[in-house]
């Protein structure tokens, strides 16, 4: 191959990883930032699990919210009915939103 196409397709793949390396930076730091702002919006409110579950507390809901999602119920086990403010209030416990299928 040609010295000068051999450079530039070097060139090239410098630069695409150069931008993947950006892309890639990019994307931690989006995540930590998401990690943070629901780490915030669960430490906002009490925790209705247990501290060392803190990672499993269900999420705040905007107030306007409430009405429908209580209505709804409880969709699974780790559902939560919430409070006014949108901050979880009980968990639904181990029965909720759990359907028995016919034995097989």
């Amino acid at each position: 191959m040609h010295p000068l196409i051999m450079a530039k397709a070097w060139t090239q793949l410098a630069a695409l990883a150069a931008g993947s390396l950006a892309a890639a930076a990019l994307a931690l730091t989006a995540d930590a930032a998401v990690s943070r702002a629901a780490d915030m919006q669960r430490a906002s409110c009490p925790l209705v699990v247990p501290a060392r579950d803190a990672e499993l507390q269900p999420l705040r809901l905007h107030p306007s919210q409430v009405p429908r999602k209580n209505a709804r119920g409880c969709l699974s086990p780790a559902d939560a009915t919430y409070a006014a403010d949108g901050c979880p209030q009980r968990l639904c416990g181990r029965n909720a939103g759990v359907i028995q299928l016919p034995p097989p």
